[in-house]
């Protein structure tokens, strides 16, 4: 008995010797990083790059992780495509100066030869890609104007809910011709 009470005495102290150890070594780990931190806080604050209550870098912008946020590309309805890209763009807070990059990334058929036929500064300009687009796929102010007075009620819809149709196409309309914030245009 003497051995085995002699072996768990001995089992004790070394996890306690392990124990302290750990311990020290954690205690270690964290006055090195708090040391790095202040030296990185001091750095920022010499050149000027960052506040003291930046702790962390924003993550750099990632096109291929927001190309999977967007639509599909719809030949067959473009002005929703751009218009729901748009709201999405603002929404995720995409870099403007990206627009054309994720875009682009979604662009098939006759919209990626119209990207194609554009020059390298007038693809990267995401207004001048869109503009091609709606021009290459005849959504101009002429169609929204036709759009706007052809518009009927369906036997199903509320007059709320044409309303809210008409409204859309008028504002489209407007918005098209660069009318819609501009009283002297209208």
């Amino acid at each position: 008995m003497e051995v085995a009470e002699l072996q768990r005495k001995q089992d004790l102290e070394a996890a306690e010797r392990k124990y302290r150890i750990d311990k020290e070594l954690e205690a270690e780990k964290e006055k090195r990083a708090h040391e790095l931190e202040m030296k990185r806080l001091e750095l920022a604050a010499q050149t000027g790059t960052a506040s003291a209550d930046d702790h962390r870098q924003a993550p750099a912008f990632r096109i291929d992780t927001a190309v999977k946020l967007i639509p599909k590309f719809n030949e067959h309805d473009v002005e929703s495509v751009l218009l729901s890209f748009k709201k999405i763009a603002q929404l995720s807070q995409f870099p403007e100066d990206k627009y054309a990059g994720i875009l682009r990334a979604q662009l098939t058929g006759k919209a990626f030869k119209i990207f194609t036929g554009l020059s390298v500064e007038d693809s990267q300009d995401y207004p001048k890609l869109k503009e091609a687009l709606l021009t290459a796929y005849a959504v101009v102010p002429e169609v929204y104007r036709k759009r706007f007075h052809n518009l009927n009620k369906h036997h199903s819809e509320t007059y709320s809910e044409f309303a809210f149709r008409l409204g859309v196409q008028f504002r489209r309309w407007l918005e098209s011709k660069g009318a819609y914030d501009d009283v002297e245009k209208l």
